[in-house]
C-alpha cells in the first residue's frame, strides 16, 4: 500500500477523521485538517471573509507520486459557514492500481493540473479553499480504492510527528491518527 505524506507543511490539527461527523458512506476513511492555532483560538465569526481563516489560500501538497486522473478548479468558494451544493474543486491522483488520493475543497482557480499530468510527493496541487460542501476552509484528504463510484479505504501515513500536549513534546508516527491530534510532516 502507498504510504502517504501529510498534504501540507507546518503544524495542523485533525478536525474530523474516519467514521466521525460527516465522514460516513463514501467518505468513511477521510481526514479533514486545519492549521493548529496557538492557544486553540476561535474560528472567525459568521460573515467573516475567507481570508480570516488560517488555512485559506495555503498550499495543498500531493501526498505521494502519481498521475492526475481528475481535476476541477472552476467551482466557486462559498462564504464561510455555507455548504455549497456542488462538488467543489478537487484533485484525484492515482498512485497505483486501486490506490488514489483525493484532495477536496480547494480554492477557486488554484488547481493548475491537467488529467494525465505526473506529480511528485510534495508538489503543490492547489490551495486550501471553501469550495463544495466544506462549510469552512479545510483540507480534505481521502484514500480511494475506486473513483467511480468514490470509495474510500483506510490510509497509511509516514514521516510525521504527533504532538503530546501533556508533555509538550513530539513523537514520530505513534500509530493511527485521530480527530484532535496535532501533526506535522517530516521531510522525505
Amino acid at each position: 500500500m502507498t504510504s502517504l505524506a501529510l498534504p501540507f507543511s507546518g503544524i495542523w490539527g485533525i478536525i474530523q477523521g474516519p467514521g466521525a461527523g460527516t465522514h460516513t458512506g463514501y467518505a468513511t476513511y477521510a481526514f479533514d485538517f486545519v492549521p493548529a492555532v496557538r492557544g486553540g483560538g476561535r474560528p472567525p465569526p459568521r460573515g467573516a471573509p475567507l481570508g480570516r481563516f488560517p488555512c485559506f489560500g495555503r498550499p495543498v501538497l500531493a501526498p505521494a507520486d502519481g498521475t492526475v486522473v481528475r481535476a476541477v478548479s472552476s467551482a466557486r468558494d462559498w462564504p464561510a459557514y455555507v455548504k455549497g451544493r456542488d462538488e467543489g474543486n478537487f484533485v484525484i491522483i492515482e498512485h497505483a492500481p486501486r490506490e488514489y488520493s483525493e484532495l477536496r475543497h480547494l480554492r477557486a482557480g488554484s488547481v493548475r493540473l491537467a488529467v494525465g499530468q505526473r506529480v511528485r510527493r510534495g508538489d503543490v496541487v492547489g490551495a486550501c479553499g471553501n469550495s463544495g460542501n466544506a462549510g469552512t476552509p479545510h483540507v480534505h484528504l481521502g484514500f480511494l480504492s475506486s473513483i467511480d463510484p468514490i470509495t474510500t479505504r483506510p490510509m497509511v501515513f509516514a514521516r510525521y510527528e504527533v504532538r503530546d500536549a501533556d508533555a509538550d513534546t513530539w513523537h514520530d508516527a505513534p500509530g493511527p491518527l485521530r480527530p484532535g491530534d496535532i501533526v506535522r510532516p517530516l521531510t522525505w
